[in-house]
């Protein structure tokens, strides 16, 4: 599949077919941006080609999500986010600094 030209577009709509499965919904701003809102928890999960940032308002969500990913898809989960795209990231007391 990943020689194909069409194969980024079949692997996006694979994934944000399951992926809205789950509750998420697609931004309107960003295609690659999908987001889930259950009860008063939260979740955002980017997608850039084959590489996912999740972020969610509870650890329970995010090992929630996590494991479904898991057993629809083979992957690695690489902990918290240090780089991504370049961009080196860094969690403060305050937020997060990106640089």
């Amino acid at each position: 599949m990943y020689g194909l030209k069409q194969a980024p577009r079949a692997w996006y709509q694979r994934f944000a077919t399951f992926i809205r499965q789950l509750g998420f919904v697609a931004s309107t701003s960003d295609t690659s941006l999908f987001i889930l809102r259950e009860g008063t928890s939260l979740a955002y999960l980017l997608l850039y080609v084959d590489d996912i940032v999740l972020a969610a308002s509870s650890t329970e969500l995010l090992h929630q999500i996590i494991d479904q990913l898991r057993l629809e898809f083979a992957m690695k989960d690489l902990g918290p986010v240090h780089f991504f795209l370049g961009i080196q990231v860094q969690r403060t007391t305050t937020g997060f600094f990106l640089s």
